[in-house]
């Protein structure tokens, strides 16, 4: 599992976000888009802004956006925020003190894994996810 369900949501709903970037959105118009909980991508949504990925605005007119623009946030900014990246980081078979110099039995073969699941995370941008959701929607139609 590359990221927990929460981090699920929250890459749908930023990824909403990015396709809508000129307007505020509120958590009850992405939860009925994305098929989200709403009470709990509630807490997501503010979770996300509490750590500056999201702009929150109560009252009329009020919603979420984007703090950044969509080119600017990727992937591993989002999972960082929601799930840590520390999994990326530990060995794979949980022990304490694995390294290149001292590997664990699956050290060799999940290195170069968690290096290609980082990478990936870090050049996936949510404007490249909002272009294939984009792709996606059209090819269906």
């Amino acid at each position: 599992m590359i990221y927990s369900k929460a981090c699920e949501y929250a890459i749908r709903a930023m990824t909403y976000l990015a396709r809508h970037p000129d307007r505020m959105c509120l958590a009850k118009e992405i939860s009925s888009s994305e098929e989200i909980p709403h009470y709990f991508l509630s807490k997501i949504l503010q979770s996300l802004a509490r750590e500056g990925l999201l702009k929150s605005t109560k009252g009329p007119g009020g919603g979420f956006q984007l703090a950044k623009p969509p080119k600017s946030i990727t992937l591993y900014h989002i999972k960082k925020a929601v799930d840590g990246v520390s999994d990326l980081e530990e060995c794979a078979v949980g022990l304490a003190r694995c390294n290149d110099e001292v590997p664990c039995p699956l050290h060799d073969t999940f290195q170069p894994l968690r290096e290609q699941i980082k990478q990936y995370l870090k050049e996936t941008t949510l404007a490249d996810m909002a272009r294939a959701v984009e792709a996606k929607r059209a090819s269906s139609l």
